[in-house]
């Protein structure tokens, strides 16, 4: 082809057509315009085909992930809702005096031990960072999943914050103040007398800061929860555009 054209041009300037020779080789360059504008829009379109399967193939590794973890999370709560019904009896015990004593030894340790259920939710996020330190999150287009996916880690810190404290007091309050009671810790010598210490100042405080705080932490871990299922409904939409 480009020989074509040379002998072409060669025979314009042999015969002196100079206008025609101008004219052909507008029009040559017109041509050459068009085939650097049309390779350049194929490659565009291929780069745009490899970034939208790059783009799927995150969304569907980062959607497994996030499910993932939302059946993690599902099950702590499901733990943290039993240590708050179990600390909210505990509760009624105190102020119940019939109901504490009529309480069998076996239940009572049974509910002590739910009370003071502690998980912190610690989800696999290897996929995520790996998406936003590479730079792949910037492939995703939805600039509310990119958002999304981005504050995932803070809220995963705020839900934690709760049983973060809780553990903190059970090493620094609840063992050397109240555990360090044989009675209370030591669940299969209590007796009608030895349940006089779930009246103790140290273990009532223990109580209702156990029970308020759960429930602050289920509440933050709920919020968590929802943003989670929000952001994988949201990828789910996205992968099936």
């Amino acid at each position: 082809m480009i020989k074509f054209f040379r002998k072409i041009r060669q025979r314009l300037l042999s015969e002196n057509k100079f206008s025609k020779y101008l004219i052909y080789a507008i029009g040559e360059i017109i041509l050459v315009v068009i085939g650097i504008l049309i390779a350049l829009q194929v490659s565009n379109l291929n780069k745009k085909r490899i970034d939208f399967d790059s783009e799927q193939e995150a969304l569907f590794d980062l959607n497994t992930e996030i499910k993932s973890n939302i059946k993690a999370l599902e099950i702590i709560i499901d733990e943290h809702k039993k240590s708050l019904a179990a600390g909210q009896e505990i509760k009624s015990m105190i102020t119940d005096t019939n109901k504490l004593n009529s309480i069998s030894n076996d239940s009572l340790k049974s509910t002590l031990i739910i009370m003071n259920y502690n998980y912190t939710y610690d989800p696999k996020l290897g996929i995520l960072n790996s998406v936003i330190n590479s730079g792949r999150i910037n492939l995703i287009q939805n600039k509310e999943i990119r958002y999304m996916l981005s504050s995932i880690n803070e809220f995963i810190i705020d839900a934690n914050e709760d049983t973060k404290v809780i553990e903190k007091l059970r090493g620094e309050y609840y063992w050397p103040m109240i555990a360090s009671k044989r009675e209370i810790v030591d669940y299969d010598k209590l007796s009608r007398d030895n349940k006089k210490s779930f009246r103790n100042p140290e273990f009532i405080f223990w109580v209702d800061f156990i029970t308020t705080v759960r429930q602050s932490g289920l509440d933050e871990e709920n919020d968590l929860l929802e943003f989670l299922k929000k952001v994988n409904i949201s990828i789910e939409s996205e992968i099936k555009k």
